[in-house]
């Protein structure tokens, strides 16, 4: 009898380019965030970046803390209230 090709019915490459490209074909993806942790975030670096810059640049350490809290406190109501996008439809 004559011998039959195993390659073509895929018993001697179970784990072949075809099954292999399809089980490493995934994407990794942010874990969602809450609209509030994310501008929180944006508020928080904004407040220790305005802190540290003006005490960088000579100004009081109170004015500058005073002055990135508000400016901190506005930036989280400003991403809270405009930042988040609309849902789109898939």
């Amino acid at each position: 009898m004559g011998e039959v090709d195993k390659s073509a019915t895929g018993s001697v490459n179970f784990f072949g380019p075809g099954r292999l490209a399809r089980a490493v074909n995934f994407h990794f993806r942010l874990p969602a965030f809450a609209p509030g942790v994310t501008a929180f975030l944006w508020a928080f670096f904004f407040f220790v970046y305005i802190w540290i810059g003006g005490i960088a640049v000579g100004f009081n350490g109170a004015v500058t803390f005073i002055v990135g809290a508000v400016a901190g406190f506005l930036i989280f109501l400003l991403i809270r209230l405009y930042g988040e996008d609309e849902p789109r439809i898939p």
